[in-house]
């Protein structure tokens, strides 16, 4: 009999395990309950719609990975206004999203600021996030080195959100020296400049123009990350974007540490009418496919050409070339716990065809070989397969996923605006400097709509 749930364990945590930091997953989760975050929200932040992106995604990417607790002090009077959550009073979306809204907040907490002002008192150590049209920074916040905002852009608050619980996990875990004293960030427009991306020509064009008739393939880490950052952007109410969801999988208790869209309360839903439910209810056109992506898959004449995929599945896209899509972005996230914060992205058609790009033996499965900790763990409860299938399942967080969301998103964007897109894209979001990828080349074959 198993008695380890392979689909229960929190997908993070579950890297110390890996690390050998631990022996048992109870050992894990009380080593994150030690990690903790406050968030403060100064003036301003609720002016931009990159803002509240900003905001949103820090708190309900933070609550899922640093599990002692995040706590939020400062402005919560605004009512938001980013699609997702419009209407809603902001303390009310902290809260919902896993943040501890407090006026008494804890000494001596590592914090995040978020909007203009002197950091917040008592604090170990503080990081400002901002962002200006395409561009994402954090730094320390008593730098005087912060973007203005000039343009706003809902991505580069995803982004800038993502980029900043990344750093504070690096802090709090002290698995980087530099984490938490530096300034990092890039240009969503231009994601290949690395030394001068704060300069002018890579701050990019005001958003005119946003995708709609999108495939969706796949909703779990990265497909709910596609979606979240799709629901922040600035389309008008009745002219919402159609979107095929396919998803043939349901929500298990892990998905709560990787999903954005997804609650306690959806656990054994199918993913497809969970993630339906949070889009239909602020307007989008949706339609569901609740089957695999294969092979056999052909777009019919009147459905969406363009798709944004998300399954971590080698022989999933190696089926790309036979699938007709005009267009295909997809994304690849690292899964150990070295890598998982490694990003790799494509466009398709590109260069290479899917077939080149992952070839047919790279999609055999490889054994799952136990460390150390995995092994004794086996031995202690008798239950080797249950210890194996736990072994094999990747490590993974949100923080990740918005991010690589971000970039995947500004690839659809782009051509829109007279920009081209990039065949390829490696980001380590734990060393940005070291980001790499092929030129870009002209694509715009995504339907758009013109905002007013």
């Amino acid at each position: 009999m198993t008695q380890f749930d392979a689909d229960a364990m929190h997908r993070l945590a579950k890297l110390a395990l890996d690390a050998g930091e631990v022996a048992t997953p109870e050992a894990a989760l009380a080593l994150f309950q030690q990690y903790r975050l406050r968030i403060h929200l100064a003036e301003g932040w609720a002016s931009t719609l990159a803002g509240q992106a900003c905001v949103v995604t820090a708190v309900s990417t933070a609550s899922r990975a640093l599990l002692g607790g995040v706590e939020v002090t400062g402005d919560l009077t605004p009512v938001m206004h980013v699609p997702l959550f419009a209407g809603l009073p902001a303390a009310d979306v902290v809260a919902a999203l896993g943040g501890a809204v407090t006026a008494t907040p804890t000494p001596r907490l590592p914090s995040l600021l978020i909007g203009d002002g002197p950091p917040p008192e008592g604090a170990a150590l503080t990081l400002r996030a901002s962002w200006d049209g395409w561009c994402a920074q954090v730094a320390p916040a008593d730098s005087a080195d912060h973007l203005v905002v000039g343009d706003d852009n809902p991505l580069a608050g995803v982004c800038a959100g993502a980029l900043a619980v990344s750093e504070m996990f690096s802090h709090v875990r002290g698995d980087s020296p530099e984490a938490g004293h530096r300034r990092i960030g890039l240009s969503l427009w231009s994601p290949l400049a690395i030394e001068d991306w704060r300069a002018p020509e890579h701050r990019g064009p005001a958003l005119a123009y946003l995708p709609t008739d999108l495939w969706m393939v796949g909703l779990g880490h990265l497909g709910q990350a596609y979606a979240w950052g799709l629901a922040m952007l600035p389309y008008p109410a009745q002219r919402r974007p159609r979107l095929v969801l396919q998803d043939f999988d349901r929500v298990t208790a892990s998905n709560l540490s990787t999903c954005l869209l997804v609650g306690a309360d959806d656990v054994k839903e199918r993913k497809t009418r969970v993630v339906a439910r949070r889009l239909d209810a602020i307007g989008f056109d949706i339609d569901l496919v609740e089957r695999r992506f294969g092979a056999q898959h052909r777009v019919q004449p009147g459905e969406p050409m363009v798709a944004l995929f998300g399954v971590d599945n080698v022989a999933a896209r190696r089926d790309l070339d036979s699938a007709t899509f005009a267009m295909v972005v997809e994304a690849g996230l690292g899964s150990g716990y070295r890598d998982f914060r490694n990003v790799r992205l494509h466009s398709l058609p590109g260069p290479r065809p899917a077939t080149e790009l992952w070839p047919a033996q790279v999609a055999s499965q490889q054994a799952t070989v136990l460390n150390t900790a995995y092994k004794q763990l086996a031995d202690d409860s008798g239950d080797l397969c249950g210890v194996t299938m736990l072994a094999s399942k990747a490590v993974a967080t949100p923080f990740v996923g918005a991010f690589a969301a971000s970039l995947a998103l500004a690839e659809l964007v782009r051509p829109l605006h007279g920009g081209g897109v990039h065949a390829s894209l490696d980001c380590p979001l734990r060393s940005l400097t070291h980001r790499l990828g092929a030129p870009t080349h002209p694509n715009s074959r995504c339907a758009f709509i013109e905002l007013p």
